[in-house]
């Protein structure tokens, strides 16, 4: 595969949305729902997330009793209605993407990551996306989750490995450093969800330190 011509240093992000988690913490406050902020807000940061939540009118979230910032809200009752439904808001929170770090073409019956589970149809474009299970994409998705890279949705062809994922992008255009969204707008984090078997709340939560968090 060809060498990269340019990335986007971090290779690996998790952008942060600020104005989307506002507006998801407003209609809690509207609809008196507490918002589930366990495990550091499954990640995200409890002082940062509890800070924009009281900003938006929330009161009260539900918390582990460890978890003490100076910004952490008051603590949840058993008469609450809780929901960790604020990582899932129309406009996400979260949008987690890396760059493609190579490409190659490639003839058909090419066998594709761990086992050759996956072999190519027709002659195509094989897109190297520098994103894999140790970093928190669940590798129960191989072959069944979608991408966005180039104006389009690709299924990963066969395994997600350690560090990377594979792509066939057919005859789309697509330049090395390009950046592939693995879960936003278009696919969300309900898809992957549903792709890989695992709540969202987990998905959030189980991103590697190395996805760097990038607010705005």
């Amino acid at each position: 595969m060809t060498a990269p011509a340019k990335t986007h240093p971090p290779l690996r992000r998790a952008r942060l949305s600020t104005q989307a988690l506002a507006e998801a913490f407003a209609s809690y406050a509207r609809e008196g729902i507490v918002p589930d902020l366990r495990s550091d807000a499954f990640g995200l940061g409890l002082a940062r997330v509890s800070e924009i939540a009281r900003s938006a009118g929330i009161t009260r979230a539900l918390h582990s009793a460890q978890e003490k910032p100076d910004s952490v809200l008051e603590h949840a009752t058993e008469d609450d209605s809780v929901s960790a439904s604020w990582l899932e808001s129309p406009q996400p929170v979260v949008t987690l993407e890396a760059d493609v770090v190579s490409l190659k073409r490639v003839p058909a019956g090419t066998a594709v990551s761990y086992g050759y589970e996956y072999r190519t149809v027709k002659e195509t474009t094989l897109a190297l996306v520098s994103l894999g299970f140790a970093d928190g994409v669940p590798r129960t998705a191989s072959g069944i989750g979608r991408v966005s890279l180039g104006g389009s949705l690709h299924t990963i062809a066969g395994r997600i490995a350690m560090d990377q994922m594979v792509l066939d992008i057919g005859d789309a255009s697509v330049e090395l450093g390009d950046v592939a969204t693995v879960w936003g707008v278009e696919p969300s984090l309900s898809h992957w969800s549903q792709w890989s078997g695992r709540p969202v709340p987990l998905l959030v939560s189980h991103l590697a330190p190395r996805v760097v968090k990038i607010w705005s």
